[in-house]
């Protein structure tokens, strides 16, 4: 570079002079990052992968554990894993572990959405600004390897460690010097050394490869968060002023920098071997970081938060229909227009009264578990990651449950009704507990049981609900629900009509009861024979007009 004046910092927070292959680099990165926003994420998992990116989530929860966030049966019944992959435009480890842990942690007072909201505003207004952003994050990249329980809080060794390294290395560089008083004994000590301390080498860097990684990392997360910092974005640092306090108490770690590895077999892996030199480095930062635990938390949330809020304004371009949700904190129900669920493609809109609790029939596969689904997604999804996929929403802050999909365990020999009685019991013990209002869903409560104590039973475990002060939405086949909770919850219903000999729906949700059945309609399209069907059709009208069942005809006596 001509002249001698002072370098200007790079406005994408790079250090150092550029040269051509950086710029090339760059280049196509940005093109990559300008192409992939508000597109569907094309990255790519593998085995176990999503038990690291829960990482810092788990973290989280095993230190504070009177924080509300979504139990793993709600996650599995909303398949939130299939929803976060397909939100998860995050560029680094820290965005998509921040990504996941929010949508596990509604916001559940006035002050943290808001914050949130700021971080996703981070992805609009301005394109350029936020190409500098994930440019920087980009190049910190994923690294699913990192253990973020070793990133917050590193095992240190003290300073024997270190200590011994640097005597090996020193003994190593001093021994040829012995060798003119010394003779031959002083080559074998250096031939021995040498030997020693390649081996040493080798076994530390295979026992300890976890912890190395992860102080790499670390390392790698604190220049990256000088790099947001000089990129210079007003908005940017409102978000980020706590972090670059922490920034500070950081700085011997920009000093040092990492840990480098020098390829197997090259002369600098060889100089590394018998000086000891990346295992002297590792304890140096090792017992650096080892009292710097929560500064690495504070860098780590940073650049996750900000990674996570861009990914979640891509979701939102990529959604293309959605709304900000309006919030309240007072512990009132909710209302919303034309909702979705998000990730069906031309989903049928409907509309949620969450003034009070609701019962839902209608016939098989008429929608009314993914219209549950839709609700609990609306409201989940406007306090997680502030945005609604529907018209509108208003509503206050649940704390929100399911129970849609229990399954039995044949190791541990629980039957499918043990596990829905479990379900319910721990929605029923947080009802009890205080807090924010619970919001759930329930579908075909206690299926894995007979008709009458189904019912029975049902109906009381949704009215102990219901007094509790839940906001509840559940689904039933059994019609005579309406009748024992009519009054306490409202109404809902879904129809079908034949079309063409075919059944369709509408999906449309309606006030009232069901009218219709079509499960035994459904045994005669799919091809059964037309004698079970109007046997079957029979048994079900006789029942419904003297509420007792009878033996068919040429059936008595059997």
């Amino acid at each position: 570079m001509a002249g001698g004046g002072p370098t200007r910092p790079s406005p994408w927070g790079d250090e150092g002079e550029e040269n051509m292959l950086m710029r090339e680099s760059r280049r196509r990165l940005l093109g990559r990052l300008e192409r992939e926003f508000g597109r569907e994420p094309e990255v790519s998992y593998k085995s176990g992968d999503m038990d690291g990116i829960a990482a810092y989530h788990n973290w989280v929860r095993d230190r504070r554990p009177g924080e509300f966030h979504i139990d793993g049966v709600t996650w599995f019944d909303l398949d939130m894993d299939r929803l976060f992959k397909r939100m998860n435009a995050a560029q680094s480890t820290p965005g998509e572990q921040y990504l996941y842990h929010l949508l596990h942690t509604p916001a559940l007072d006035a002050g943290e959405s808001p914050r949130r909201r700021g971080l996703i505003s981070l992805g609009g207004g301005g394109e350029d600004e936020r190409l500098r952003i994930q440019y920087v994050l980009a190049r910190l990249g994923r690294f699913r390897r990192a253990d973020v329980r070793r990133v917050f809080a590193p095992e240190a060794h003290g300073a024997a460690r270190l200590a011994l390294y640097v005597l090996l290395a020193l003994c190593f560089t001093l021994s040829p010097l012995l060798a003119i008083p010394c003779g031959p004994g002083a080559l074998a000590a250096t031939v021995g050394l040498f030997i020693l301390n390649t081996m040493l080498r080798e076994l530390v860097l295979r026992r300890v490869q976890g912890d190395f990684d992860a102080v790499n990392f670390s390392v790698a997360m604190v220049f990256a968060l000088r790099r947001l910092k000089r990129l210079g974005i007003p908005r940017l640092d409102g978000q980020l002023r706590g972090a670059y306090a922490a920034l500070e108490r950081l700085r011997p770690i920009l000093r040092t920098g990492g840990v480098s590895r020098s390829g197997s077999g090259d002369m600098g892996d060889l100089i590394s071997s018998v000086f000891l030199l990346d295992l002297i480095v590792y304890e140096y930062l090792k017992t650096r970081l080892a009292g710097l635990g929560g500064e690495l938390t504070a860098v780590f949330e940073a650049l996750g938060g900000v990674d996570a809020g861009i990914a979640i304004a891509s979701w939102r371009e990529l959604q293309g229909q959605g709304c900000e949700p309006e919030l309240g904190f007072d512990g009132a129900g909710a209302e919303s227009r034309a909702l979705v669920h998000p990730l069906l493609k031309n989903a049928v809109p409907n509309d949620w009264d969450g003034e009070s609790s609701a019962l839902v029939t209608g016939s098989n596969a008429s929608g009314k578990s993914t219209y549950l689904r839709t609700v609990l997604l609306s409201a989940l999804l406007s306090e997680c990651v502030c945005t609604c996929p529907g018209e509108s929403y208003r509503g206050g802050a649940f704390r929100i449950y399911s129970s849609m999909a229990p399954e039995d365990d044949i190791f541990s020999g629980e039957s499918y009704y043990m596990a829905e009685i479990r379900a319910v019991k721990r929605i029923l013990d947080a009802a009890a507990q205080e807090g924010p209002r619970v919001l759930c869903v329930l579908d075909e409560v206690l299926r894995g049981t007979n008709t009458i104590e189904r019912i029975a039973a049902a109906g009381e475990i949704l009215s102990a609900l219901d007094s509790l002060g839940c906001l509840c939405l559940a689904a039933t086949h059994d019609v005579e629900l309406c009748s024992l909770l009519e009054g306490r919850f409202r109404l809902l219903h879904f129809e079908e009509h034949i079309d063409g000999g075919e059944m369709a729906f509408d999906y449309l949700a309606r006030p009232g009861r069901a009218r219709t059945r079509n499960a035994i309609r459904l045994l005669e399209l799919m091809g059964l024979g037309g004698e079970i069907t109007e046997r079957a059709d029979e048994r079900a009208r006789r029942f419904m007009e003297t509420g007792s069942w009878t033996a068919g005809e040429g059936e008595e006596g059997q």
